[in-house]
């Protein structure tokens, strides 16, 4: 939906608007992905939640949960969890299809085999008949992070996966002025992108090298055709004359983005 959007960007303590229209602005939390492959995972160890409530806390990260088909995939996000994680279980993106032994499939419709299974003995056991779900579980003398069937209503900690990310570079040089020690800037992709970023990490120094000024620069706002950064100079307490200053970025793409 096309909206119109107001901005406050505060330079030497005057008030600067601008109206412009845009499709959309999303800030995204930061969190930690862990690369494996092709993949990344997220460790999820907050207040244990049911199964329902972990697949749809990994969609709203773009992601599912995760399918742990390799022994290295295993072994990666056991030594990657530790041995002391705050609860026994961790749902992955496998579940009970029929009461065979076999009879389990990953969330992208693919089917368990023998040679990929980690289960822990005598598991699995479909206990009470009511067992559809599946965590790996640790503080078990010998689980390791094995395979455990469990009630999908029983509250764990959760492993989601999506597609490796992809990163963006980019600068702008930026007439900015302030008489403070820090100023806001809004600084332009000068490119299109198919979505926005979920972070953004940046530089920024005198395009004129010869000036003492020091920055250190933060994040203050992620939009879709931009981002707000916060230039604070970090070698004197006072702000600074009419100025050049180039600002380099890295963006962070949690899926593959389109650019032209």
């Amino acid at each position: 939906m096309i909206s119109l959007l107001i901005i406050y960007i505060f330079t030497d303590g005057s008030l600067v608007v601008l109206l412009r229209f845009q499709l959309f602005s999303l800030t995204v939390g930061d969190k930690t992905w862990l690369k494996f492959g092709a993949s990344e995972f997220y460790i999820y160890r907050g207040s244990p939640v049911n199964h329902t409530a972990a697949v749809n806390a990994c969609a709203l990260l773009g992601a599912t949960l995760a399918r742990v088909k390799t022994t290295q995939l295993h072994n990666f996000l056991v030594k990657s969890i530790g041995t002391n994680p705050p609860q026994d279980f961790f749902f992955i993106g496998l579940k009970r299809v029929n009461l065979e032994k076999t009879g389990f499939k990953w969330n992208d419709g693919s089917s368990v085999t023998t040679g990929e299974t980690q289960w822990l003995s005598p598991d699995p056991n479909n206990k009470n008949n009511n067992e559809y779900c599946v965590s790996m579980i640790f503080k078990v003398i010998g689980s390791n992070g094995s395979w455990y069937d469990v009630q999908c209503s029983r509250d764990s900690n959760y492993l989601c996966e999506r597609p490796a990310g992809k990163t963006v570079e980019g600068s702008s040089v930026k007439t900015v002025y302030s008489s403070k020690k820090y100023t806001l800037v809004a600084v332009l992709y000068k490119m299109c992108l198919s979505a926005p970023p979920y972070k953004i990490q940046a530089r920024a120094r005198m395009l004129d090298e010869s000036f003492p000024h020091r920055f250190n620069v933060t994040t203050y706002d992620i939009r879709s055709l931009e981002f707000v950064a916060r230039l604070e100079r970090i070698d004197l307490d006072i702000g600074w004359n009419t100025s050049q200053i180039n600002i380099s970025w890295k963006a962070y793409f949690n899926t593959t983005v389109t650019i032209n």
